[in-house]
């Protein structure tokens, strides 16, 4: 399946979140655009990009949709607010003519449910199930006096949404209040066995709106008038947003609702219906409807009623759902605040709005943290890192052996181990860049890749936890196996073929799980070759090290076999190719790189090189190559172009130059 495109308008309100939500919990190829209007609205960074959008009042704000739409091959919007909804229905043929799907009921029945008086009175006509509605205070006082309805009732603005500007009438000296933007309806009180009765009426008493005992009733419809699916909770409110939800189950609310389905259908409902009321001693009484997403739409997802999947799915034309979609009726659902910490850098306009407040740029000086600091990579890069007076990082080490770690690397570098990690003294919010280096080495026992694994495990789900805003995870061309010939390119399959190739991959899904789920936490897995060369920290335990070693002590080479085929990567240009990574940002990065030499040889050819430099260092040298047969036909080398066109890097030194280095170095 291609990737889909999916656009959620107005992703920093509360609907726009929960939209976003429900599509990090689908298995769907979505790519996520948050449109807004707003530059630090939250949705925007839970999503993979984030495009300013006009404000909703602007002159042929549509028109201007549908061209970011078009410029950003969007296959599918869906808008984010009450307001959009209705103005999207009005415009369905100019998306689809833009071929941009859009998930939204048509207009003539918008117009109807929008208007609660209007609804309910028309909609009771079928199914004496809805309050009885007044437009204005005239209407009201007819009904009170021919006692159609009782004190109290309760006041709403007619174009209001949670629970803002909703009033309790307890008295007709509270109707003084009131503006002719209100509109009234009869209580739906909770029946007398309620398990919040006795709160209902104090809060009713004390001219409190009780957001308590209310029905959330959900419909998805698809585009031909197919359910989709439909459940109910029993839902506690806040501020007129559910907090709490139980699922439902008795069977007697949809008696009724079925019944209205066909001329929902019939009117142009399409995509969700949320239908709230209340169950009173009459049976369901419905006080109100919404033919868009709610602010929990998120959380049904979550009890595995994913309605915004289904819709995707029926809108692009994925095929019907086999069976309704059914809520979890085992779990109940939960909704709190959450909260998200980005990098002011992301986004140019709230670096102008942190220049306006400040009076002062924004200081961009950031701070990377390393494991593996005292490895034969960390060393280098940290060393190249500082030598680059162009460009200023804070670098931070976390290491298993502080005392080692002060001994070998500069004193500019701050260093924690993993005691300050576990007691809070590397406070994680503080870092900019996580750089993951450290992991234990191929030719390592079981029992210490499996405890770098789980260690990596806990440090990524720290680190995203902590909102750093940036991950790289050092993996290893290993993952590749033996199933393909190179080049190997990232999007090939994955085959590891030894525990250190597979703890190596694991670490790869343990982060994009991760990222999946934190869209405004940028990462990135690099699939480094081997490397070697002449510098602080070398470790001479690969064959490179030990056919230089050889003829260093005036030994014959040993080759068996000779046609492997091999790549080396000087540790310089692993150096120069991370700090390129660092340098370029990270909203640019693709999931996994690879890094590596762009060139490969054989064994015999390596060999035959380090024989040649090895006379040239050492005249005297008589060490020669003893070739022994054998069908050992290994091959590795990947294709690195994916990296060297985002990173604009290229490798610069020949294996050659990384022979000689290590004939210069002394190990």
């Amino acid at each position: 399946m291609k990737k889909i495109n999916l656009a959620v308008s107005c992703a920093g309100s509360g609907i726009g979140q929960s939209i976003i939500n429900s599509c990090k919990l689908s298995d769907l190829p979505l790519v996520l655009y948050g449109f807004d209007s707003n530059p630090l609205a939250y949705g925007l960074y839970c999503c993979d990009y984030q495009i300013q959008t006009p404000k909703l009042v602007t002159p042929n704000y549509i028109a201007l949709i549908i061209q970011l739409c078009v410029d950003h091959a969007i296959d599918i919007i869906i808008p984010g607010t009450d307001d959009e909804v209705h103005l999207f229905s009005k415009h369905i043929a100019d998306f689809e003519n833009s071929n941009i799907k859009v998930i939204v009921s048509e207009e003539k029945f918008l117009d109807i449910v929008r208007d609660k008086v209007l609804a309910n009175v028309e909609f009771g006509k079928l199914a004496d199930i809805f309050v009885t509605s007044y437009y204005n205070v005239g209407s009201l006082l007819i009904a009170l006096e021919s006692k159609e309805v009782a004190l109290p009732v309760i006041a709403k603005p007619r174009n209001g949404s949670g629970s803002v500007g909703i009033k309790i009438i307890n008295t007709l000296e509270d109707l003084q209040e009131l503006t002719s933007q209100h509109i009234f309806q009869e209580l739906a009180v909770p029946r007398k066995n309620d398990v919040n009765i006795e709160k209902f009426n104090s809060l009713i008493a004390k001219n409190i709106n009780p957001q308590v005992s209310e029905l959330s009733i959900h419909l998805v419809v698809g585009r031909t008038g197919e359910i989709l699916g439909k459940m109910a909770t029993f839902n506690r409110l806040k501020q007129g947003v559910p907090v709490e939800i139980l699922p439902y189950t008795n069977p007697s609310i949809w008696d009724d609702i079925d019944k209205l389905i066909p001329t929902f259908v019939a009117l142009g409902l399409k995509g969700p219906l949320n239908i709230q009321g209340r169950m009173t001693d009459k049976g369901l009484r419905i006080f109100e409807m919404n033919a868009r997403f709610t602010g929990i739409t998120g959380l049904r997802a979550s009890l595995g009623f994913n309605e915004v999947e289904a819709c995707i799915k029926e809108w692009l034309g994925y095929g019907h759902q086999i069976q309704p979609m059914k809520v979890n009726g085992t779990h109940f659902g939960l909704r709190q605040t959450t909260n998200i910490a980005v990098d002011i850098t992301r986004n140019s306009q709230v670096a102008t709005l942190y220049k306006k407040i400040n009076e002062t740029d924004f200081k961009k000086e950031k701070t990377l943290l390393i494991t593996g600091a005292t490895g034969f990579l960390g060393r280098n890069l940290i060393d190249r890192i500082i030598e680059d007076k162009q460009w200023h990082i804070n670098i931070c080490a976390l290491t298993h052996d502080k005392q080692r770690a002060q001994e070998l690397l500069p004193t500019t570098v701050t260093i924690f181990d993993h005691e300050d990690l576990k007691m809070g003294t590397l406070a994680l919010g503080g870092i900019s860049i996580l750089l993951h280096l450290g992991f234990a080495r191929p030719h390592k026992p079981l029992d210490d890749l499996a405890e770098s694994l789980a260690f990596t495990s806990k440090l990524f789900r720290r680190a995203v936890e902590n909102q750093v805003s940036s991950i790289i995870n050092i993996s290893s061309q290993s993952v590749y196996g033996q199933l393909n010939l190179p080049p190997w390119k990232e999007d090939m399959p994955i085959a590891p073929n030894s525990p250190y190739a597979l703890a190596k991959y694991s670490s790869e899904l343990l982060l994009r799980e991760l990222s999946h789920q934190h869209k405004h936490i940028h990462t990135t897995s690099i699939r480094l070759a081997g490397i070697a060369g002449g510098a602080k920290g070398f470790v001479d335990v690969d064959l490179v090290s030990k056919l230089i070693k050889q003829v260093k002590e005036g030994k014959d080479l040993q080759i068996t076999g000779g046609n492997q085929q091999f790549e080396r990567m000087d540790v310089r240009d692993a150096v120069l190719g991370l700090l390129a990574l660092l340098k370029t940002p990270s909203n640019v990065w693709k999931p996994v790189y690879n890094l590596g030499a762009d060139a490969t040889f054989t064994l015999i050819e390596f060999a035959e090189s380090v024989l040649k430099i090895g006379h040239e260092s050492y005249p005297n040298n008589t060490s020669r190559i003893i070739r022994t047969a054998s069908d050992q036909n290994s091959k590795f080398g990947m294709d690195v172009s994916l990296f060297k066109e985002d990173m604009k890097w290229v490798p610069k030194y020949t294996i050659e130059d990384t022979i000689q280095s290590l004939f210069v170095y002394d190990y």
